[in-house]
């Protein structure tokens, strides 16, 4: 991941997001994993179906800690897979305006992040709600955004655009049925699986993309 060029350190990007990229995933699957495992002995219940990840971080004692503590670690590790995803797809020809508009858009998402995870639902619902959209349409805009100027990069592999699309689809679902939900539309349990839909397409999209243009060129 370093290299020697005239006397200095040089990070290799590629080496650099495959490593935390890597890291990341592993980490967010930890989480879950593990905050699950705690709150599995008070609620026999549990089901993809009709328990939300949010309900797991908004359990009093170990679930509350090991999820939101997580979430909260994972939340600017995320954002530093997301730089140095923008800085390799720069390197291959992605451009400034590109990086510029996927940061920002990275940041406004990153910050649904922390008010949903710091500020439980049972807190202060006005403000956990507002992570919400903030979050998950901030996902939607960022994740098309990243599929289509991917999707016109000759160098990267087409499956890496196809993930960031099923991303957009998944998001875009589970934040219309909180929304129509909210609406007394739909009934409570109807969003749930896309949450974990979500959080495990989000996973997989970690791992292909740092993985996949970690172990890309950098000449290219």
């Amino acid at each position: 991941m370093f290299t020697q060029k005239d006397n200095q350190t040089v990070i290799r990007i590629p080496s650099a997001l495959k490593l935390v990229g890597i890291i990341g995933g592993v980490w967010a699957i930890l989480v879950v994993l593990t905050a699950t495992l705690a709150y599995l002995p008070g609620h026999p219940d549990f089901s993809l179906f009709t328990t939300y990840l949010s309900d797991i971080g908004d359990t009093a004692g170990w679930p509350q800690i090991l999820f939101n503590s997580g979430t909260l670690i994972a939340a600017p590790i995320r954002y530093l897979v997301l730089v140095l995803l923008v800085l390799r797809l720069t390197q291959l020809g992605a451009g400034r305006a590109f990086a510029v508009a996927t940061l920002i858009i990275g940041l406004i998402s990153g910050i649904g992040t922390v008010l949903m995870t710091a500020v439980p639902f049972s807190v202060s619902p006005g403000v956990h709600k507002l992570g919400i959209p903030l979050y998950f349409l901030g996902i939607v805009i960022l994740q098309t955004l990243i599929g289509v100027r991917e999707w016109s990069l000759s160098h990267v592999p087409k499956i890496l655009p196809g993930l960031s699309f099923l991303m957009v689809v998944v998001y875009f679902i589970f934040a219309t049925l909180v929304i129509l939900y909210e609406q007394g539309t739909v009934g409570r349990n109807t969003p749930v699986i896309w949450e974990w839909l979500a959080f495990f397409s989000s996973v997989v999209w970690v791992f292909a993309q740092s993985i996949l243009l970690g172990k890309m060129d950098a000449a290219q």
